[in-house]
């Protein structure tokens, strides 16, 4: 903790992380921590103190006693390290810490790896906190096995995340544009539309398959859980405002890139018809999965509707951002309360009238602001 990298990286990385994210972190321990410690029922006086004792540590005892808890403690904690390491990483671009690639870089390998392990030892706190008590439950319970085990998962997290960073910090340094490697694609037709899709092959390759895995998440938990209205139109409508919406991150950064690396397209003579064309050619290859599965699957009149329910809502959730502009917050506030509108019309069978309204509201947005 006296080494000079380590109270630099804390007062940089740490520090930032926890001030960055202190409401997320309030909302997940009140909504979940607070059940996980202790879990009380309405009425306790049938009950005994050993069995009000076994209720309040429920949700503990289940994360070290059954497979399905155990996954789900090891869950959070994952996918809060996969969060943390998302914020370092983007952090270490930010130019007021471009000297880290410098300094840090003199060190030895070991002593760096030493000092982000320490950093991501104090981001993971919470998860520390959350294991820290599942042991003790776990011991006091006599579930041995996975409280002997979780010290070394922990472990694991913090070095993964220090390898991690360590390797992303000497390799900004000179690094080649993703892009360059790109080598095979040299020869393959690239029309204006597809650009963005040679820029998710190189460098949003994870944020692509990790969207497509929330859709297919959707779709299979809507289909579990409506398993008896498979030929209604509106569970069909339902699971593409999911996939559609499931997309936001990916419109988002599609039109951060027309923004930012296609600017010479404002002065080309093309119409707002074919800008809109462009965009559907561009949205319908982006869905095409989503849109094939809606189309098989479903009966056709069904799976067409879906299917154009889908590509329109996208298109519709791209032409928002002609009238907020890249902000991100303004945009998902925009984007929760349509969700929740759409989702209202669709359950009230307005399923094929929201096809032509989406697509006639992603029209006039585009026609007026773009």
């Amino acid at each position: 903790m006296n080494k000079p990298l380590t109270r630099v990286l804390l007062n940089v990385v740490a520090r930032g992380f926890y001030q960055e994210h202190t409401g997320w972190l309030i909302v997940l321990f009140l909504g979940v921590f607070v059940n996980f410690f202790w879990t009380r029922i309405p009425n306790q006086n049938h009950l005994t103190e050993a069995q009000i004792l076994a209720n309040g540590f429920r949700l503990v005892i289940l994360a070290v006693s059954e497979p399905i808890g155990v996954a789900a403690l090891l869950g959070v904690g994952f996918l809060y390290s996969l969060k943390s390491w998302h914020y370092v990483a983007g952090r270490l671009k930010s130019p007021d810490v471009q000297f880290l690639a410098y300094s840090s870089n003199a060190l030895p390998g070991r002593e760096q790896v030493m000092s982000w392990a320490v950093v991501q030892g104090v981001i993971l706190l919470p998860v520390v906190a959350l294991c820290l008590y599942a042991m003790v439950i776990g011991f006091f319970f006599h579930h041995w096995l996975v409280p002997v085990l979780l010290p070394a998962y922990l472990l694991l997290l913090a070095l993964a995340g220090a390898y991690y960073y360590t390797r992303l910090l000497s390799s900004t340094v000179g690094k080649p544009d993703k892009r360059a490697g790109l080598k095979w694609a040299r020869h393959w037709p690239k029309p204006l539309f597809s650009l963005f899709l040679y820029e998710i092959i190189a460098t949003k390759r994870i944020t692509y398959l990790l969207t497509k895995l929330a859709s297919a998440a959707s779709i299979a938990l809507l289909l579990l859980a409506f398993s008896d209205a498979r030929a209604d139109v509106r569970l069909a409508g339902m699971i593409a405002l999911c996939c559609a919406f499931g997309h936001v991150i990916l419109v988002f950064q599609a039109a951060e890139f027309e923004l930012f690396y296609l600017p010479f397209v404002r002065n080309l003579p093309y119409g707002r018809g074919r800008a809109y064309g462009r965009q559907v050619l561009l949205y319908g290859v982006l869905l095409l999965p989503e849109l094939a599965w809606l189309l098989t699957a479903n009966g056709f009149r069904a799976g067409l509707t879906a299917a154009a329910l889908l590509l329109s809502v996208t298109l519709l959730l791209r032409a928002v951002l002609y009238r907020t502009g890249q902000h991100m917050t303004i945009y998902l506030r925009i984007v929760v309360s349509l969700f929740l509108f759409l989702l209202l019309a669709n359950l009230f069978a307005l399923t094929g009238l929201l096809v032509f309204g989406c697509a006639l509201a992603a029209g006039i947005l585009l026609l007026r602001y773009h």
